[in-house]
C-alpha cells in the first residue's frame, strides 16, 4: 500500500506543479495584452501543455481569469483595516489610508491602464473590480468613522481615486508630493470636523 500513497502524492504535486505553470502562463500573457485578448489555447502554448490540459484545470476562460485575478491581488497587497492599527484619529487615519492606497495605485498603475475597458467588459474582471471597490469603501468609511462631516467621506473617495493619482502625476507631482499634498487636504479638512 505504501508505494500507492507514494505515487499519489507524486501525482498531486506534479498536478499542482501544471497549474502553477498554466497560471504563470496566463498572468504573462495578460499582463501584456490584457485578458480579452488572451486565449486559453495561448496559455496552452505559453505553458507547454495542451488545451485539454488547460481545460482540466480550469474549465472556462472565467475560471482562468478569476484565478489570475486572485494571484495578482495576493501580489499587490491590496490594502486592509490592518493598516489603521494604532491609529485613532480621524486625520491621522486619513493619511495612512491616502499612503496606502497611492502606493497601491503605483503598484498596480500597469493593470489599470492594461486593463482600462476590461474591467467593465470580461464578467469576471467587472466582479473582482466590484469586490475590490467595496473593500476601499470600507477603508474609506473606517478611516473618517468620528467626523461629523458628510463631505469628507464624499472628499476622500474622490481624492483616493486611480484617476485623481494619474492626474497629480501627470501633473508633475511625485508619489511623494501627491500623498503628502492629499493626507493633509483630507486631514485638514478632518480637524475641523471631528467629534
Amino acid at each position: 500500500m505504501a508505494p500507492r500513497s507514494y505515487t499519489m502524492q507524486r501525482r498531486s504535486q506534479h498536478v499542482a506543479q501544471t497549474r502553477e505553470r498554466i497560471l504563470a502562463a496566463a498572468l504573462e500573457l495578460f499582463s501584456k495584452q490584457g485578458a480579452q485578448a488572451t486565449t486559453m489555447n495561448e496559455v496552452a502554448r505559453r505553458a507547454d501543455v495542451s488545451p485539454t490540459t488547460v481545460s482540466n484545470h480550469f474549465s472556462t476562460q472565467d475560471q482562468l481569469i478569476k484565478a489570475v485575478i486572485d494571484r495578482v491581488r495576493a501580489d499587490v497587497q491590496v490594502p486592509d483595516s490592518t493598516i489603521f492599527t494604532g491609529v485613532r484619529s480621524v486625520p491621522g487615519r486619513l493619511r495612512v489610508l491616502t499612503s496606502a492606497m497611492y502606493a497601491f495605485f503605483e503598484r498596480t498603475s500597469h493593470w489599470f491602464d492594461l486593463l482600462g475597458a476590461e474591467l467593465v467588459e470580461v464578467p469576471a474582471l467587472a466582479r473582482a473590480e466590484a469586490a475590490f471597490w467595496d473593500s476601499i469603501q470600507q477603508l474609506y468609511e473606517q478611516a473618517v468613522a468620528g467626523a461629523n462631516d458628510d463631505l469628507l467621506a464624499k472628499t476622500t473617495a474622490g481624492l483616493l481615486h486611480p484617476a485623481t493619482f494619474s492626474a497629480l502625476k501627470a501633473a508633475g507631482m511625485s508619489v511623494d508630493q501627491a500623498t503628502t499634498v492629499v493626507a493633509e487636504l483630507l486631514a485638514h479638512r478632518a480637524r475641523g470636523h471631528t467629534q
